[in-house]
């Protein structure tokens, strides 16, 4: 009994959260208690609750409830996700329209880094990447300009973790090579990977993918990076043209950033 008692206050309390998400003005006791159909005394305890915890707020004169900033800084980060969905993706289908390439988003996830976005190029030969798809960081452009910006010793275990689990040979890419790879990405705003270059076999031996890091606000839970792919010769015929792209879209999320603050 007990128990249910419990799952039902907690209940309550997203029910009072989503009264104000809906209504967007304080509300007296009555107003929620009415509102959400819970009878007085037991709406009673719950408001006072979340006030003692300070997730909401009471003006002593007019009696109103209101969520007090605590609850705001509780949930802000997830506002940040919407980051990639809104300006990121905008700034993605830009890049795409300019190069006429595939473009990933992508961010680390583990031992790994994950495919976030991927959107296809309209015409021309593509080397598709399925959002989702996973590449290990050790073995990855934007995995490699991840872990350089990262304090060594977390990029080395990182490294060691990976041939620990199995999933990569130290004999094919040994802990010296890793680190004159991560030498060569902290001096380079801009990673160039050609498949084939790869100690580790792709599903795309003939593409190459240039990529960099993108700025990301104060409060994001990730670091991302974007790249664009395609064959192998065209990205190498390419890689200026595409790479000052790269720099000029990191420009404006940037510029972009400095406007939302």
């Amino acid at each position: 009994m007990m128990r249910h008692e419990n799952v039902k206050s907690a209940a309550r309390v997203f029910a009072v959260l989503e009264y104000f998400a809906e209504h967007r003005q304080p509300a007296r006791l009555r107003d929620l208690s009415g509102g959400l159909g819970v009878p007085a005394s037991s709406m009673t305890a719950i408001l006072r609750t979340m006030v003692q915890l300070g997730y909401l707020e009471i003006d002593q004169k007019s009696h109103r409830y209101f969520p007090s900033p605590r609850l705001t800084k509780l949930t802000d980060w997830i506002d940040a996700g919407g980051y990639e969905q809104s300006t990121v993706l905008d700034a993605m289908c830009r890049l795409r329209d300019r190069a006429g390439e595939p473009v990933v988003l992508a961010a680390q996830n583990g031992l790994y880094v994950e495919y976030v976005i991927s959107l296809h190029s309209y015409e021309g030969t593509n080397s598709h990447i399925e959002a989702g798809s996973l590449r290990l960081m050790v073995q990855n452009g934007i995995g490699w300009m991840l872990l350089s910006r990262q304090p060594e010793e977390v990029a080395l275990r990182i490294y060691h973790q990976t041939i620990a689990d199995g999933l990569l040979s130290d004999a094919v890419y040994s802990e010296d090579a890793f680190r004159q790879t991560l030498d060569a990405h902290r001096a380079t705003d801009i990673s160039v990977l050609h498949a084939r270059d790869l100690h580790e076999r792709t599903a795309h031996w003939d593409a190459s993918m240039i990529s960099v890091l993108i700025p990301v606000p104060e409060r994001h839970h990730r670091l991302l990076g974007i790249g664009l792919h395609g064959p192998t010769s065209r990205m190498t015929r390419r890689e200026e043209e595409l790479s000052g792209l790269l720099r000029e879209t990191v420009g404006e999320l940037r510029a972009q950033m400095s406007v939302d603050r």
